[in-house]
This record gives structure tokens, sequence and C-alpha cells, in this order.
């Protein structure tokens, strides 16, 4: 008894250890700054990144003691992962601060509370300098600095689509700009920003006319840095991979379109224009005063881009040429142990090399007489993250081994195309020999030695045997007969409850919001407010969880032909949502208020 607990208990262990593997592994939470060196006074931007959470997480921000407040609020997005691009959202909880006097300092870790785990973030280090220290530092040392919050102020003559359009845009990236049919072409779609946004993609390009391959394991929201004409940007990957082109001709590529909200501070009075240090005292007084904080939406499109793909040449062309392009080895492998008659033998024709792997085809391989094969299985192995693609692609042929003698595979030609020289070149393998010895095959042998055992066996005690496998699969039939009847019972209760609870909630979509207000538990109150909102808009407007954001609802609604009114109090009280469950001290009249608003607009929609 004591073993079995002891070994119940390494059990239940493991599987909780395992659990917590599998969370970790799939939920990241970090810390990202924009600037890690300021001067006095200038905004920046902290992000707390939550990647991969199930459900909505609860932040949990530090006080900020040493830094001024400016602004905060919560962004939700999607980042697309291999493999099979699977999409996963994308939480953050985003703040703007400034700091007044110079040193170092350090920006504390946030707490999220997610799948009922809670997670901490990592602090991230920054340097305050005074304006006057900042033109003293060295040129090229701070060189790979992106100054964002610079960029994201916006002065009087300032032009706003100008500075859009010169620190925030898509690029289209390919290779090579004439290529052959087959041949190995890289195309990058990239986001590059100097700029303070929050990016969600749209359009990513389906890329049609081409074999594809793609060269990340997932496209995340982190951000590289790269410089682009000697400028650094931040740099995000819409998508990065290596096609094949199977059709000669002008070949116009797909669009990229990505959707950008850009946060802009607009100041009124520029301090840092003053010489005077009493002037620029009492102006940086009056700075709070003077600046604006708004939003900018924005749509980024992809520069076009058209490839010239050139047809294999006709001429010299060898009547066994297959479409393969690149540079390729070919060899025949056969089994070394020793083959009898009847054995199960297989033969593996290999390819490798570099190009367009996925679009090989078997070589005609000339099967000496007596050798009967299916087709083969195929298997491929590559290095996607190398360009051109480097890998192998092996043809299995399994056939049943003829009578005693040699037979003999001749060498056989491959035939590819090398687009570097231009020419269509040949490997040829060396002639293969399978050689079958006399002797029994290996599945009669265990055949026979089954059959002797059976021989050996006492016949009345097999009945014996024979009988009590009879009682247990009748007494497993009739356990399995009355456990299904139980369950079918229960489970029919459940389903009626089931029904039951979601005709109420069909009646009363905020009966959950209702109840939490009547037990004046003001958190889950508003939690429950912000999903019944959502639930609402999304099945009146019949929209994808992946179109959930207040830009698409709010022009949903528009064309289903809600009234302005509702659609601004739709807004206005999910702000108040987002805002109540993360500031404390709520107010059990204003929840009263928000759920008045919230049956308003629920009439609007049932």
């Amino acid at each position: 008894m004591l073993r079995k607990n002891c070994l119940h208990k390494f059990i239940v262990s493991a599987l909780c250890s395992l659990a917590i593997w599998q969370l970790n592994a799939q939920v990241k939470f970090s810390t990202f700054v924009t600037d890690a060196e300021i001067v006095v006074g200038q905004t920046f931007q902290v992000q707390y990144i939550l990647e991969g959470a199930t459900e909505k997480p609860q932040f949990i921000i530090p006080s900020f003691k040493q830094f001024t407040v400016h602004e905060s609020f919560d962004n939700k997005s999607t980042s697309i992962q291999s493999p099979g691009l699977q999409m996963v959202e994308v939480h953050s909880k985003i703040v703007w601060l400034s700091v007044n006097k110079p040193g170092y300092y350090t920006i504390p870790g946030a707490i999220a509370f997610v799948n009922g785990k809670r997670l901490f973030s990592q602090p991230k280090k920054i340097r305050v300098h005074t304006r006057s220290s900042v033109s003293a530092v060295k040129p090229g040392e701070y060189e790979e600095d992106i100054p964002i919050s610079v960029l994201s102020e916006l002065k009087p003559g300032d032009n706003l689509e100008d500075r859009i359009r010169r620190n925030l845009f898509l690029k289209t990236i390919a290779s090579k700009s004439s290529c052959y049919v087959g041949e190995t072409l890289m195309l990058t779609y990239k986001l590059y920003s100097r700029l303070n946004a929050n990016s969600q993609i749209l359009k990513r390009p389906s890329l049609t006319g081409l074999s594809i391959v793609e060269m990340v394991d997932s496209y995340d929201t982190r951000p590289e840095i790269e410089k682009l004409n000697g400028i650094p940007y931040y740099v995000n990957l819409v998508r990065k991979v290596q096609g094949f082109p199977l059709q000669p001709g002008t070949m116009q590529l797909d669009l990229a379109e990505v959707a950008s909200t850009v946060k802009f501070v607009r100041i009124e009075n520029d301090a840092s224009a003053s010489k005077d240090l009493d002037d620029l005292i009492n102006q940086n007084k009056q700075a709070a005063s003077g600046r604006t904080y708004f939003d900018h939406d924005v749509t980024l499109v992809s520069n076009p881009l058209s490839i010239e793909v050139k047809p294999l040449p006709v001429e010299n062309q060898p009547a066994n040429f297959t479409g393969a392009v690149g540079r390729f080895e070919m060899s025949i492998v056969v089994p070394e142990e020793e083959i009898h008659p009847g054995d199960l033998v297989k033969i593996q024709v290999i390819v490798k090399g570099s190009g367009n792997i996925p679009l090989l085809v078997a070589p005609d391989i000339k099967w000496p007489r007596g050798v009967d094969t299916a087709e083969p299985s195929v298997k491929e192995e590559f290095n996607k993250y190398v360009f051109p693609l480097q890998g192998h692609k092996s043809f299995e042929y399994s056939f049943e081994a003829p009578d005693t003698g040699s037979y003999v595979i001749p060498a056989t030609e491959f035939v590819f195309f090398n687009p570097a020289t231009a020419v269509y070149e040949k490997s040829i393998s060396r002639p293969a020999v399978i050689k079958v010895v006399p002797g029994k095959p290996k599945r009669e042998n265990i055949d026979q030695e089954e059959e002797a055992v059976l021989v050996k066996q006492n016949t009345p005690l097999h009945f014996y045997w024979f009988g009590v496998v009879v009682l247990l699969i009748i007494s497993w039939i009739a356990f399995q007969f009355w456990r299904g009847k139980k369950s079918s019972r229960k489970e029919m209760m459940n389903t009626q409850q089931l029904q039951q609870a979601e005709s109420v909630e069909k009646i009363d979509p905020l009966a959950k919001t209702r109840q939490a207000l009547e037990r004046q538990d003001l958190i889950p109150f508003y939690h429950e407010l912000e999903q019944a909102l959502w639930k609402l808009v999304a099945d009146y407007c019949e929209v994808l969880p992946s179109a959930m954001n207040r830009k698409n609802v709010s022009m949903l609604l528009a064309a289903k032909n809600i009234d302005v009114e509702t659609i601004r109090l739709f807004e206005e009280l999910l702000s108040e949502c987002e805002w109540a469950l993360y500031v404390p001290n709520h107010q059990l009249q204003n929840a009263a208020i928000a759920f008045e608003k919230a049956e308003r607009i629920a009439a609007s929609l049932c």
C-alpha cells in the first residue's frame, strides 16, 4: 500500500510538472522599452507583452514612483507562428513615462494573471541624460538607438503624413528580379518602424504561382534592429519564404497590408528652443498643458514588385529531364544484409543537393527482369533556413526477392538544369547489384516456429484457455453496456441543464453582469460586462474573433445601420471597462450607470 501511494504521488507530481512546463513553453511574458537612452523630460514607452495566452490576462503594473505617468492603456494583436501558420494572441499593457532627473533607472517588471497562473516580466534599465550632456556623447556611441519618443512628437510646423511616410512603411524584397521556372527565389516582406505604433496584419501575401517553403518557425511581434540606408529601424517580419516559380512570364507579387495605430504627442510649446535657463525652466512647467496625446490610424501597403520568370531552354533539353532545377547528385542504396528468395527487399534512390527539392520526382530506373516494384514511398529532408534550399529526397522501392542469383540495376541518370550556368547537367549513379542466395525467407521461418509451438500445446488446456477468454469478453461487454446506460442518463441530464442555461443566456445576455452587480463585486462585474459587449457585437455582426477590434466593429455596426449614438456608447463603455479593470477604488454608482448603458446597447442589438 505504501509503495502504491508513493507511485501515485510521483505520477501526480510528474503530470503537474509537465503541465507547468507546457504553460511556460507556450506563454511568454516580457518587458520592452522603446529607448534605453533618453533625455530629461523626454517621453518614452514601456510595453509589457504577453504572448500565447488562451484567455484575457489581468495586468498589475508597478507604481513608477520615480517617473511621471502620462498615459497607460491595453492593446491586443495577433501574430502568426509555424508550423501550420498558427495564429497566436498577443496582449500588452503600454505605459507612457517621463523622468525629470538624470541618472540610471530601473523599469520594474509587471505581473500578469493568466490561465490561473501568475507570471512576472523582467526589469529593464535605462539611462537619462541632461540635454547638455547629450551633445557631449561621442558620435556612434549609441548609433543603434532609435529615438521613437522624439519621432512621435509633433511640433508646430511638422507634417504628420510625412513623418509616417519616412518612419513607418512596408517593404518587399526579392533575391532576384529575373529567374528561371523552378529556380529558387527568396521573398521577404518586412515592416520598418521608427514610431510608437501598434500594428496588425490585415493581409499576408498568398504568393500564388509559387511553390512555397517558409523560412522561419514563427512570425512573432518581437522586432529586430536593422539598418536601411544607414538608418536603424525596428523591423518585424511579415513573411519570409523560398519559392519556386511554376510558370514562365511576368509574375506580379501579392501585396501585404498592415493596419497601424500610431501614437503621437502634439507639442504646442517647444521648450527646447529656448537657450536661457530661466526660460527653459518656465517653459517646462507649462509643457504639461501644451502636450496633446492622440492616435492616428493608417493602413500600410507593401511596394508592388514583379519577377520576370524565364522558361527553361528547349534546346538541348534531354528527353529524361523531369523538372529538377539546381545542383544535385543521385545514388542508389541496396541492403547490406543477406537476401533470400521471398524476402522483402527495400531499395533507396536518393537525390541530394540544393534547389527545388520539394518538386523533385523519381528518376526512370531500368529494373532487372524478375523484379516487380510498386510505387515508391517518398521522404524529403531539407534545411529551410538556408538559401537556396539544401537537403535530399529519397524514393524507397519495395519488392519480393526473386529466385537466387545476381540482379544488376544499371547506372541511372538524373538530369537537372543548373541556373548558374544555364546548362542541363546530369548525375549518374553507380550500378547496384542485388545478390539473392539460397535459404528460407525470414517471414516463413517465423511462421514455422509459431506452428511448432502450437503443435506442442496440450489440446484440452487450449480449450480451457479459450473458455476463459470468451467469459472475459462476455463480462466486459456486459460491464460496458451497464456503464453506457448509466452515462447516457447522466449526459441527458447535463444536456437539459446546459440547454436551460443557454436559453436563459439568450433571453438575458447581461445575466452574469447583473448578478455580479447585485453582489457588488465590481471587478467581476466589469469583466463580465466587457465579455458581454464583445459577444453581443460578435453575434449581431457575425464576425470572426480575429476581426474583433474597435475599428472593425465600429465599421460593421455602421454598415448594419446602427445609430451613431449606440456606436459611440459602445466604444465609451469598452474604454470604461478596460480602465476600471486596472484602476482600484471602483464606485458602485458608476457600475450601475455602466450597466444602464449596456442595457441600452443590448436593446439596440438584440
